[in-house]
């Protein structure tokens, strides 16, 4: 079928190469369902819409109203894919995606609680799908798997959430923290993040981005060995002297923090700050489709932040807190 909205990669090639290997540490699998695969799926459930209802649904605006009306786009896509062969689909598409833009190394996180929560599939039954997918891509490119726990349903659930992950380790890079960080503040979740330390699962914890600094140090008591966006430390003098201090990677999204309001604009975006302070950043794309990018594209953009030997500090800083081995086993 023709399509009129953008495709899944709607942003325009690189202007120039990129300096490489490439690595993304933070990219959530359900913001990476290609439009056209999602808009395939709601036909065949009966659903249609213009393409401008389509992007509006399904593509973040330059800046959003914060965070919640960004994570909606996700909500509509994770909707609509509702087989675990949809799942096996977007998640060969995701990886065949960010192949295509060069990279050499990718983490995609997912969330299995939230995947079942919004399709009604069993949540193992996700993580097998998913794994099944990952598994099988014959590409030249690292591929591990970051399990989400859904920091919403609260402490309780969490740890069920982790001893699921857990039936599971043998697919999964680490496991993540994710949700409403002002809501539920990281060091709830100590009981279920012990679990995973406990079983050798790295950690990176969402924080810094719609809450301010006080939700990175919370994250820090878990534990992690990487800040999911983490740009708000900037606001803290002492906390960047900690970072800086014990070597915690921030996994930094500039077109998608501009977006969910964690940076008031391109220009004034906290990256620069972060690295003359000595905090080890790592650019990410956090949800390509959402928010219309690609880690080239990424690149591109901190270009106008970082002079270049600080953008191959950074690119190195990535390939160094990977979580997943060359050879599938998880970095100790």
């Amino acid at each position: 079928m023709p399509l009129s909205v953008p495709g899944h990669l709607m942003c325009p090639a690189s202007k120039a190469v990129i300096m490489t290997p490439l690595a993304d540490l933070h990219r959530h699998l359900e913001g990476s369902i290609r439009p056209a695969t999602a808009i395939a799926f709601a036909a065949r459930a009966g659903t249609l819409k213009t393409p401008v209802q389509w992007r509006s649904a399904l593509v973040a605006a330059d800046r959003e109203e914060g965070l919640l009306p960004y994570l909606a786009k996700i909500e509509n896509a994770t909707s609509l894919v509702r087989t675990l062969d949809d799942w096996r689909r977007v998640t060969a598409e995701a990886i065949i995606d960010a192949s295509s833009d060069g990279l050499t190394v990718l983490e995609l996180r997912f969330s299995p609680q939230f995947i079942a929560g919004m399709t009604g599939l069993d949540a193992d039954a996700v993580i097998e799908a998913v794994s099944d997918a990952a598994s099988s891509a014959a590409l030249p490119i690292e591929v591990g798997l970051i399990g989400i726990v859904v920091r919403d349903e609260g402490p309780d659930s969490a740890v069920a959430q982790v001893r699921r992950l857990l039936r599971h380790k043998g697919a999964l890079a680490g496991v993540d923290l994710a949700g409403n960080e002002a809501g539920y503040p990281a060091a709830l979740f100590a009981p279920a993040f012990r679990l995973a330390a406990e079983a050798g699962l790295p950690a990176t914890v969402h924080a810094g981005e719609a809450a301010g600094p006080r939700s990175v140090w919370d994250a820090l008591r878990l534990g992690p060995r990487r800040i999911g966006h983490g740009v708000r430390s900037a606001e803290d003098p002492r906390l960047l002297e900690h970072l800086a201090a014990s070597g915690v990677t921030l996994e930094v999204a500039i077109t998608s923090n501009v977006q969910t309001g964690a940076a008031r604009s391109r220009p004034r975006h906290q990256l620069a700050a972060l690295a003359a302070a000595g905090v080890r950043v790592a650019l990410c794309t956090d949800n390509p489709t959402v928010s219309g990018t690609r880690l080239t594209r990424e690149y591109e953009i901190a270009r106008d932040l970082v002079d270049a030997a600080t953008l191959d500090v950074i690119r190195r800083n990535a390939l160094a807190a990977r979580f997943a081995s060359p050879d599938g086993s998880t970095r100790q």
